[in-house]
């Protein structure tokens, strides 16, 4: 070996020394700081020259939370960055076969404390792509109910934290991608919800098999709420969000161009045998769109094939009364709270048979920004036997309806407190039978009920007004809407 060679090989040997010892340095500098963030893992590896971190088997607990991964890497932290623009910089965070149990415990509310203006301000961190693989959750909410997801994946690209604001989203990004498997969760005694799959890529969302499903039974569940509300079922086998925006500036923003549900099955059971009704206001619906604590802009939703079921046990002894409405499609467009728009004005355009044999029109209009909440409902159902009529009656009343409704006409205006509009209907062969507990006709009552009936109901076309139909603002609007139906039946047969 000549001189020269010799002195390479000197230089090299120096070089990869210091390097070596510089890397040992800043091992130990890391591995003292992590454990100071009270984070554990098995080995920790440094590249110094391509500036790449790897931890394995790492967990840290916080709060309540255990967080563990098999694996976290990061790739290519910037020195420039850091000893320039005081900033962390990275090319690729990525964590792999991720787990997080534990509680979350509740937030405490924060006390008023003085800004420290001697205080550092955080440094500036971005990250250009944040991959998170298999990550499972099985944790206890701070409602005391179980939340568990078999694998979440999320990829984030040109990520950048934001503190300079108060927000409830406190970093930036490009893009996000989702994916979830097996999602589920209890949100009260009586309900919990669940889907087999989500997938969130290029601002569109599809949820596979959504189920809104009851943990009780039907004779339990009551006894398990504190007033009286119905035990919900919902099924659906699609839902679709496409062209969703996220944003924040002094509210939350949530806008999308379409939703689509696709063959959803939502069922309604009520037992009002057992608490007294709630002295709770329930608002219309353009009033809760309006009162938001953030911004939403849909422009269209669809409703596909779906049947709806409204069940109601009131009498001790009798089967519930059932409404149905099979084969529904529905196109609800411009659902907003954006009070500075001038067309704000929301339409839903539903189509159903109800009772499986009787179509059913819907076209019901209502303008976030009137204060007054005033609606339109308008419609027609055509081909109503007593079979269909009594369904409901039967079990609720103990009155039973026979004839038929060959056709049916509504419209309906009103507001917050009252409504008036128009009832036209084509009766054939309409009487009614007051039955007693033991389901017998209680002949006296039925004969004056059917005296008061008008002669001319009993068969042919009858034009009514309702008017001051008032409202009882601790039921929905659906309540409000069948009273305005029931007013227009009073009024065309007595």
């Amino acid at each position: 070996m000549n001189k020269k060679t010799f002195k390479i090989f000197l230089l090299v040997v120096s070089i990869l020394s210091i390097y070596k010892i510089v890397e040992y340095r800043v091992t130990k500098k890391i591995d003292a700081y992590l454990i100071t963030q009270e984070l554990n893992y098995d080995t920790l590896s440094i590249n110094l020259l391509f500036g790449n971190i790897t931890l394995e088997n790492v967990s840290k607990k916080k709060d309540s939370l255990q967080l563990s991964a098999e694996k976290l890497e990061i790739k290519g932290v910037s020195y420039y960055q850091y000893l320039k623009n005081n900033a962390i910089y990275i090319q690729n965070l990525k964590t792999v076969n991720s787990t997080i149990t534990g509680k979350i415990l509740k937030k405490e509310p924060k006390k008023e404390t003085r800004k420290d203006s001697s205080k550092k301000a955080p440094l500036d961190l971005k990250i250009d792509n944040i991959d998170f693989e298999n990550v499972e959750i099985d944790i206890q909410k701070n409602d005391n109910f179980p939340l568990t997801v078999k694998e979440i994946s999320f990829v984030i690209n040109d990520f950048e934290l934001d503190t300079s604001q108060n927000k409830s989203i406190p970093f930036l990004y490009s893009n996000l991608e989702v994916s979830v498997i097996d999602f589920e969760t209890q949100y009260s005694k009586v309900q919990k919800v669940k889907f087999s799959k989500l997938i969130f890529e290029k601002d569109n969302l599809s949820l596979d098999s959504l189920e809104i499903v009851p943990l009780k039974s039907r004779e339990k569940y009551i006894y398990h709420v504190s007033e009286e509300k119905e035990l919900m079922t919902l099924l659906s086998e699609k839902v679709v969000i496409s062209d969703i925006k996220i944003s924040e500036k002094e509210k939350f923003n949530f806008t999308a161009n379409h939703i689509l549900f696709e063959e959803v099955f939502f069922n309604l059971y009520l037992d009002g045998t057992v608490l007294e009704h709630p002295d709770k206001r329930k608002d219309l619906y353009s009033k809760s769109l309006r009162e938001l604590p953030f911004n939403i802009d849909i422009k269209n939703v669809e409703i596909k094939k779906s049947k709806i079921v409204y069940e109601e046990y009131t009498i001790e002894g009798n089967k519930p009364g059932i409404l149905n409405f099979d084969n529904l499609n529905a196109q609800i467009s411009n659902i907003n709270n954006n009070s500075v728009r001038e067309n704000n004005v929301t339409t839903a355009k539903i189509q159903s048979n109800f009772m499986k044999y009787s179509p059913l029109d819907i076209e019901w209009t209502f303008d976030i920004n009137n204060k007054n909440d005033n609606f339109r409902i308008k419609g027609s159902l055509f081909d109503v036997n007593s079979k269909n009529m009594s369904s409901f009656l039967l079990p609720t009343m103990n009155v039973k309806m026979d004839g038929y409704i060959d056709k049916m006409y509504f419209d309906f205006e009103g507001n917050d407190y009252t409504s008036n509009g128009k009832l036209n209907l084509d009766f054939k062969n309409f009487n009614i039978k007051v039955l007693d507990k033991d389901k017998s006709k209680k002949k006296v009552l039925s004969w004056l009920a059917n005296l008061f009936i008008k002669d001319s109901s009993k068969n042919g076309i009858v034009k009514v007004e309702t008017k001051n139909v008032e409202r009882d603002r601790t039921k929905s609007f659906w309540n409000f809407f069948w009273k305005n139906v029931e007013k227009g039946l009073q009024n065309s047969l007595i």
